[in-house]
């Protein structure tokens, strides 16, 4: 038995848009919640970036996640918060997470599992990821390190570097996302605030959804 938080929510039109890109100011978002921090955190970015002030809804998460580490900004001094992150860039934000968090070491590789992300900059990152079985290519074998990543996609990636999750057993929540959709659970694991158990199967199963 076990209790897991929150760390995403759908939209205020109670659709979670499963197949809608994220910006880096959600990611940051994300991240910095799942560190216990919230918009309350009384966190002041000051004049950090060019393109980020105290007025920005994630001010205090872009804050947060780029004193830790987990995010930089460009050479122009932005941070460009709307703009939509790649799959490479999220990618090197939640092994930075892990490193942080779990203190795991970089590794430099020779050889990778996708040739497309052979020779780019975030390779180690996402070889090392890959290798611990947080993530995956397509079906194709290619990674695509500059496609812009899926809420979707990032919940099931969040999931695995968290250890948590799919949550079976969890009832629809959003009305744009199914049980038929592969993340359904996985979604469902990361917007819920839940008591569960791990079965025979060890796989994690619902057992109370908390009230927040």
């Amino acid at each position: 038995m076990g209790e897991h938080k929150a760390y995403l929510s759908g939209y205020p039109d109670g659709l979670f848009r499963p197949n809608q890109n994220i910006t880096r100011a959600e990611a940051a978002a994300i991240f910095a919640r799942i560190l216990g921090y919230n918009a309350d955190s009384n966190l002041l970015i000051g004049n950090k970036y060019t393109d980020v002030d105290d007025s920005h809804w994630a001010a205090w998460a872009i804050k947060l996640t780029s004193d830790k580490g987990l995010f930089v900004g460009y050479p122009d001094g932005s941070f460009k918060p709307d703009q939509n992150i790649t799959r490479a860039e999220f990618s090197t934000a939640v092994f930075k997470f892990l490193k942080l968090v779990r203190g795991i070491s970089e590794v430099q590789f020779s050889e990778f599992t996708f040739e497309d992300a052979k020779g780019h900059w975030a390779e180690n990152y996402i070889e090392q990821l890959t290798r611990l079985g947080y993530i995956s290519g397509y079906p194709d074998g290619t990674f695509k390190p500059e496609n812009k990543i899926l809420r979707s996609e990032t919940v099931a990636l969040m999931n695995r570097a968290l250890e948590r999750g799919p949550l079976y057993g969890a009832p629809q929540i959003f009305e744009d996302v199914t049980e038929k959709h592969w993340a359904f659970y996985d979604i469902a694991e990361g917007a819920l605030d839940h008591r569960y158990r791990i079965d025979e199967d060890k796989r994690e199963v619902l057992v109370e959804i908390l009230e927040k």
